[in-house]
């Protein structure tokens, strides 16, 4: 039995990944407390939007300085307790322009959260012989759909605001795993060793190589067109839901049933999947994500809507992620690994939350969902074009 047995690094590693997943469960859900306290949706697209600039501005920095210390896993703990402050500090406060400023806060943390855990993670499976990221990542999906659907039947029971004290003591618990049980396989070698490992005195020379290196750039590219696509309909899926007759609570209740599609659908990623090349798992990606737009424009009830979800939005997510990082893997120095993970999350949220959502706000209150999802498959197509100029690469395990 112990030959099949993961080692306890990998149980706090993968226990780590998902309790960092559900921390970020509730503040994901600022929509719904968004529209809770009143605001129109042009109010909600602007707020997401000067919430994606301050993530696009700071989300850089976050993996620079984790980069410089050489601890991704700390930089996320820091970064995750400041979230967890200023979000449960709405709890107090019904005023839209204080819920506004008090996510305005929390994302100048959180947006590094989930960019600084999957550099964290990749550095780990580079440490341990036959772990892959999927087989890791499937953590996430585990406590992050777990945890939405108790959102769902608490939001159903009492209220969206419900959620908060509930998101802010996952966080606490996450903090104090990431601190003291899961300091990570590298972490804990040789400190002589891992000095001379960690040693990056060109640091600010391979960051700027990265603005220099065409087949990172174009996958930046594709990888913000994909954003621009798909981020609004995430952002205002409460939108679609109220147009198919569900509420509030239907919400985090797609995100649990797409996470349990997403538990066999990473097993399935790491084991078919490994020796796949990273465009052509991008290329897969991307054609789910069509099917689950398409699927959008024909729902008028709510089982229509989450069936698109999840037989194509989940599997489409999956094969996405699975393959941009390991293009990342494949093509950057690993000397500025969060800090090229980072920067593909600013460039997406460039696109996808500032343009997408301030845009999407707009058209959805003249022209309603059907034009947004309109917007969003001429979007995803244009990117799925810029995928066929990235060059291949040697597939790769990650």
């Amino acid at each position: 039995m112990n030959r099949y047995m993961p080692s306890p690094t990998v149980i706090k590693l993968f226990v780590f990944v998902g309790f960092v997943w559900a921390a970020v469960a509730g503040p994901i859900s600022a929509v719904l407390i968004l529209d809770t306290v009143g605001a129109a949706s042009t109010q909600i697209g602007v707020v997401m939007a000067i919430c994606a600039v301050i993530s696009m501005l700071f989300q850089p920095m976050w993996g620079y300085i984790s980069d410089k210390i050489g601890s991704p896993r700390r930089v996320l703990c820091f970064c995750l307790g400041g979230s967890a402050l200023f979000f449960g500090c709405i709890m107090f406060t019904r005023n839209i322009y204080m819920v506004a400023g008090l996510l305005f806060l929390d994302i100048f943390f959180r947006c590094g959260v989930i960019a600084l855990l999957d550099s964290h993670t990749l550095s780990e499976i580079k440490a341990i012989p036959g772990l892959q990221y999927s087989n890791i990542r499937l953590a996430g999906s585990i406590f992050f759909g777990g945890l939405s659907l108790i959102y769902s039947r608490v939001i159903n029971t009492w209220s969206v605001m419900a959620i908060i004290p509930i998101s802010v003591a996952i966080a606490v618990i996450s903090l104090f795993w990431g601190l003291f049980i899961a300091k990570g396989h590298q972490e804990n070698a040789n400190d002589t060793d891992m000095g001379i490992r960690r040693a990056k005195p060109n640091l600010r020379r391979d960051a700027a190589s990265l603005l220099k290196n065409r087949p990172y750039m174009l996958l930046i590219i594709f990888a913000a067109f994909s954003s621009l696509a798909i981020s609004p309909l995430f952002v205002f899926m409460i939108e679609y839901v109220n147009a198919v007759g569900g509420h509030a609570g239907h919400v985090p209740l797609i995100h649990a049933l797409r996470c349990a599609v997403e538990i066999p659908a990473f097993l399935l990623v790491g084991t078919l999947g490994k020796r796949v090349r990273a465009k052509k798992l991008m290329l897969l990606g991307a054609c789910f994500s069509l099917v689950y737009i398409g699927g959008l424009l024909f729902a008028n009830s709510f089982y229509l809507l989450a069936l698109s979800h999840l037989a194509a939005g989940a599997p489409g997510f999956i094969l996405g992620l699975t393959g941009r990082l390991r293009y990342i893997n494949e093509t950057t120095p690993e000397s500025v690994r969060s800090t090229s993970i980072t920067f593909m999350g600013t460039c997406e949220i460039g696109l996808g939350a500032i343009i997408g959502n301030l845009t999407a706000g707009f058209v959805l209150e003249a022209y309603g969902i059907t034009a947004l999802t309109f917007v969003s498959l001429t979007v995803l197509l244009v990117g799925m074009l810029l995928l066929l100029f990235i060059p291949g690469k040697a597939p790769q395990e990650i």
